[in-house]
Order: structure tokens, then C-alpha cells, then sequence
């Protein structure tokens, strides 16, 4: 079989454990240039009252992975819901800066025309901070979404927008995630499986897994993530275009997936209790 992409699976008790069975599964580490001068690491943590939020565990697991950049930032910007700086209070972000972690406001940062494909647009105002010389890190978690079928690495790069009210968006989702994926490649995508939703986020329902996907396609990794889900990738429009643009592997049997024969075993025991959960929803 001839494979163009891979993820890495890592099941176990901690968030810790998971990410470290994951990375040591990958074909070559992920390594930082002479030239990077900071890790820049988007969580997904769009409205702290409810589930689907990155376990804190996992990312101060991935902060001490990288501890030997010179910059460690940390990044969310603010939405209807809640301002950036009080999601990072409220999830407890905050024990980061313990770790020499920076928290950063998008919204709050200066900004710089970008140049994007133009799917939908040609320019965009986006914050210096994440542009330029950076290793990014886009740690999502796993749920269906209203807008794009499923919320996953490609759905949050949408948080990288500094605007507040990004309703206005809505209606033309898929091509700005487009742009964006283009413009602010991933150079790591973890998918946090700690506890994964089960129906609409307002729920409240989860079905823990205590586990991690991660690959360095980010389309080959929400293709994974959508499979799980119990959808076919090509049936998620996002997920198809990036593929059918060259963005990204998106047919499942040409995505090696790489971990031990149990943790394997693990992830598709996994994929058989979220589908059952689904359906019964």
C-alpha cells in the first residue's frame, strides 16, 4: 500500500502518557529549525462553561515536550461568548505561565495584511504574532459541528480570526478555513480525544477516551478524526475540497496509521463506543 500521510494514535491513563505513546510512534519527531524563533500552540477552548475544551493536562504535557524553545506562546481570541482572557482564566490556562508558557489575546495584538488564496478572500488582517518564523501546534479536540459537520483541527483554525463577532463569517466558513489553512499551516495537528462529545457540546454528554491523534497532515488527521466519528472524510465538504485542492490526504486508505497493535486496538474499541453513543443520542 502506498501511503502519502500518517497519524499517530496514543491511548492511556493520562493526557501525558497518550501524547508520549503518539510522538514516539511518528516517523521522524517534530523538529524545530535554528531559524524558529517561538512554538506557537492553538487550543480549542471556544466557551469554558460547556465540554469540548483542550484538557489542560495535554497541554501543559506539550509545553514541557517543547520547553527548550525560546517562546512558548499560547493562543485564542476572543468571541461572543467570552473573551480570550477569561476562557484562559477559567480553564485554568493560567498554571501555564508556570511553565514560561506566554498566554496571548489575538485580539488584542497587532495585526498585518495577509495575503491569502482568495477562496474568500484575498487579504486578510490577521495578528503578527502568529506569521512569520513559528513551529505551530493546532491542539483541537473532536465533536460535530453545526457548520463544517465536525469540529476538528481545520475548525479551529477559525479561532485565529481576532475579531469578535465572527457570526458574520458563518455563512462563508469553509472557504476562510480554506484561506487560513493555507495561509497558517500547521506544522503539528493533535486531535485531544481525553473526552470526546457526544451530540451537541449544550449536552453535556462525553465518552472519555484518554487519547490523542497526530500528524503532521492536518487534513490526514481530521480525515481520521471524522472516520472515528463514524462519518466518511469525502462526505465532509471541508475535509474533501482541502484534499481535492493539495492541501492534504483525505482517502482513508492512503493514511498509515502508526501506534502499537494495542493502542490501535484501543482506537477502534473507541470509534465502536462514540458511534453507538451517537446513535443513541
Amino acid at each position: 500500500m502506498d501511503y502519502t500521510s500518517e497519524v499517530a494514535v496514543g491511548i492511556a491513563r493520562t493526557p501525558r502518557e497518550a501524547l508520549q505513546n503518539g510522538l514516539r510512534k511518528l516517523s521522524s519527531p517534530p523538529i524545530l529549525t535554528s531559524s524558529t524563533s517561538r512554538v506557537v500552540i492553538k487550543p480549542s477552548i471556544y466557551d469554558p462553561l460547556l465540554p469540548g475544551n483542550t484538557s489542560l493536562d495535554l497541554i501543559r504535557s506539550i509545553v514541557r515536550v517543547f520547553s527548550f524553545a525560546d517562546r512558548i506562546l499560547i493562543v485564542e481570541s476572543d468571541n461572543p461568548l467570552r473573551t480570550a482572557d477569561s476562557a484562559f482564566s477559567k480553564t485554568g490556562y493560567h498554571q501555564l505561565k508556570e511553565l514560561g508558557a506566554r498566554l496571548v489575546n489575538l485580539s488584542s495584538e497587532p495585526l498585518e495584511m495577509t495575503r491569502a488564496p482568495g477562496f474568500y478572500s484575498e487579504t486578510y488582517n490577521l495578528p503578527k504574532v502568529i506569521l512569520g518564523d513559528q513551529f505551530f501546534i493546532n491542539l483541537a479536540t473532536l465533536k460535530t459541528d453545526p457548520h463544517v459537520r465536525i469540529g476538528a483541527g481545520l475548525k479551529n483554525l477559525f479561532g485565529l480570526i481576532p475579531v469578535r463577532d465572527k457570526t458574520a463569517f458563518h455563512d462563508h466558513l469553509e472557504n476562510i478555513l480554506l484561506d487560513l489553512l493555507y495561509v497558517i499551516r500547521p506544522n503539528l495537528t493533535i486531535l485531544d480525544l481525553t473526552d470526546v462529545i457526544v451530540g451537541s457540546r449544550e449536552s453535556g454528554k462525553t465518552l472519555h477516551i484518554g487519547g490523542v491523534l497526530i500528524g503532521y497532515d492536518p487534513v490526514a488527521v481530521d480525515a481520521m478524526g471524522a472516520s472515528l466519528l463514524g462519518f466518511d472524510p469525502l462526505n465532509i465538504p471541508l475535509i474533501r475540497r482541502a484534499h481535492e485542492l493539495g492541501m492534504g490526504e483525505a482517502l482513508p486508505d492512503r493514511i498509515r496509521l502508526v501506534g502499537t497493535e494495542h493502542q490501535k486496538g484501543l482506537l477502534q474499541q473507541a470509534m465502536g463506543e462514540i458511534r453507538n453513543a451517537m446513535a443513541s443520542f
